[in-house]
């Protein structure tokens, strides 16, 4: 006869499901904030349940709003962005944009107002971000368990 092999579950402090990695679960291993709404699929974590990296912006706070170009819009809501001496898009503030608004470094990664990489290009679905984020806030503290650090850790 086979032992079976149990798999190992792990509860925060206050008795909550959590991941290997800390985050609040569901039944299905849906990651879950702190109301208990899914805010990501358990098909979109890797295999050690972790976050994608091209999605935890290590651990920083994610607005898209900072993530946007200054853009006016005609009568139809559609951007009319401007183009700068080489025919690149850009916003009224100067910066580059892609097609959809979102401001680019150089090499067409969506990055946010101080220059920092969010979205790797190659990530892109026709210049768009992907969608499995809410598009208000995103911040990781709101899908972690509640843990006391291991001063010896």
């Amino acid at each position: 006869m086979k032992k079976r092999k149990q798999k190992r579950e792990y509860v925060d402090k206050r008795g909550s499901r959590v991941s290997s990695r800390g985050y609040r679960i569901d039944e299905q291993g849906n990651i879950i904030d702190n109301k208990d709404r899914k805010k990501f699929d358990k098909a979109h974590t890797t295999a050690d349940g972790d976050l994608p990296k091209l999605f935890n912006y290590n651990g920083r706070r994610f607005d898209i709003t900072d993530c946007i170009g200054q853009v006016d819009r005609d009568s139809n809501g559609e951007l009319v962005p401007q183009t700068d001496a080489n025919g690149r898009l850009i916003d009224n503030l100067g910066r580059p944009i892609n097609s959809k608004g979102y401001l680019i470094d150089e090499f067409g990664n969506v990055v946010d107002k101080d220059g920092r990489q969010i979205f790797d290009r190659k990530h892109l679905a026709d210049d768009e971000i992907p969608k499995i984020l809410p598009f208000t806030k995103f911040n990781i503290k709101n899908v972690l368990g509640d843990f006391e650090m291991d001063p010896l850790s």
